[in-house]
């Protein structure tokens, strides 16, 4: 048994010895394999980068290759389209809702102005006062594109004391001059005798000489920048209330051109009475007329960048008879002249109208107006719809012998006025 026992212990002592010898060669193969696995992992990690790399690159090449997308712009058609077809949905949405409402065809508008004035009259007098000089709502109408109306409803606290709140204009219109150029007009119209443009507070002179505001019917047309019409209106042979005569009647022509910075406006205008307008039948003095008296108006005016002139001259064409509107011995041919020339700029970032302005006029004594006038005038859009103007003119009598005082008077006044 103990040979049997030392027998095994020298074969397991005689292995271990071998494998302690084969141990060291053994342990080198290893570290020899794992160098090398750890380069051919490094081989492979580069290889793979350089891989990336490539793509990327094919991956850029091919973007650039593509061609660019490019949206289409809309054109002024396509806008047109879409905004009409948004309004077309909106007001199916509403009609189905509840039907139209008014304001689907009326618009309201109109404006109020307050004035401070002071000044001193041809009689010497001076006066100071805080007026409500004007409110204006306008209504216009359109309940198809073929026809409109319009509605001006004026108070005038300063001018007309006897009947504050008035009708000033009411009528309607036939016609779609973009597609059709023949309009007619009827109801309470203002003649289109005189145009009576204005950068200032007080009315011009030709307006008090020329405005015609009466029931009547204008027929018209709109072509390439002119407008013609002919008219006819109730006119005055006497302040009579049972007069149920056409007696008034005119035609006019104008033309308009507008490009880039440059306007131009001009026009001529005649009426068979100009004893109709508001001036004179107010001041004639057995409120008849013994003769139909003709009027002639002519307007000139444009403007270039800042820069704009209105020019403008209305006379009646014959003398008035003496017992309806005097001057000196005989009967009045009353005249006037407007002439404007206005700057508008930037002024404390607000925009601001600068205008000067010269009015005559001639054998008005009756009308009451004064023979020379100068004025001058500045505008300021203080906030979206609000201005505030300075104004103040000197005015010049008729000489005694011609009916007037010869004295002189002036006038300031500052309005606030509001419009929307």
């Amino acid at each position: 048994m103990t040979k049997k026992l030392n027998r095994a212990l020298a074969l397991t002592a005689t292995g271990v010895l071998c494998l302690l010898n084969t141990l060291p060669v053994q342990a080198a193969t290893v570290k020899s394999e794992v160098e090398q696995l750890k380069q051919e992992m490094q081989q492979l990690m580069q290889q793979n980068q350089q891989l990336n790399q490539r793509l990327s690159e094919m991956e850029r090449e091919s973007v650039q290759a593509q061609p660019a997308v490019v949206e289409p712009v809309p054109t002024e058609q396509d806008v047109a389209r879409n905004k009409t077809a948004i309004e077309d949905e909106v007001a199916r949405q509403l009609k189905d809702k509840g039907g139209q409402g008014i304001n689907d065809f009326v618009t309201l508008s109109g404006s109020i102005e307050g004035d401070y004035k002071f000044g001193k009259d041809f009689s010497g007098t001076h006066t100071s006062e805080f007026v409500l000089d004007t409110v204006e709502l306008i209504l216009d109408v359109k309940a198809t594109d073929w026809a409109t109306g319009k509605i001006v409803v004026l108070y005038e606290g300063a001018d007309n004391e006897s009947e504050d709140l008035f009708i000033d204009e009411a009528h309607i219109t036939l016609g779609k001059t973009e597609d059709f150029p023949f309009f007619l007009t009827g109801g309470k119209i203002f003649a289109p005798f005189g145009d009576f443009s204005t950068n200032m507070i007080q009315d011009p002179l030709t307006q008090t000489v020329g405005e015609i505001n009466e029931e009547g019917v204008i027929a018209g047309f709109e072509q390439s920048g002119f407008t013609g019409t002919v008219f006819a209106y109730n006119g005055i042979d006497g302040h009579d209330p049972d007069n149920d005569t056409i007696n008034g009647c005119g035609a006019s022509l104008a033309y308009g051109y507008e490009q880039d910075e440059v306007t131009l406006n001009t026009g001529i205008s005649w009426v068979n009475n100009i004893g109709s307008s508001g001036g004179i039948s107010e001041a004639l003095l057995s409120g008849s007329l013994s003769d139909e008296i003709a009027g002639l108006s002519l307007n000139l005016g444009g403007s270039y960048g800042p820069f704009s002139l209105i020019t403008e001259y209305t006379t009646a064409l014959d003398s008035f008879d003496a017992a309806d509107l005097p001057a000196g011995a005989g009967g009045a041919q009353p005249g006037a002249w407007n002439s404007e020339l206005a700057c508008t700029t930037t002024l404390l970032g607000k925009e601001t109208v600068f205008a000067l302005g010269y009015q005559k006029s001639w054998e008005a004594v009756a009308l009451e107006l004064p023979e020379n006038r100068y004025i001058t005038s500045a505008a300021m859009n203080i906030f979206e719809g609000a201005t505030v103007t300075l104004e103040y003119y000197f005015d010049k009598d008729y000489s005694v012998g011609d009916g007037g005082t010869g004295e002189n008077g002036y006038g300031f006044t500052t309005r606030l006025a509001y419009a929307f």
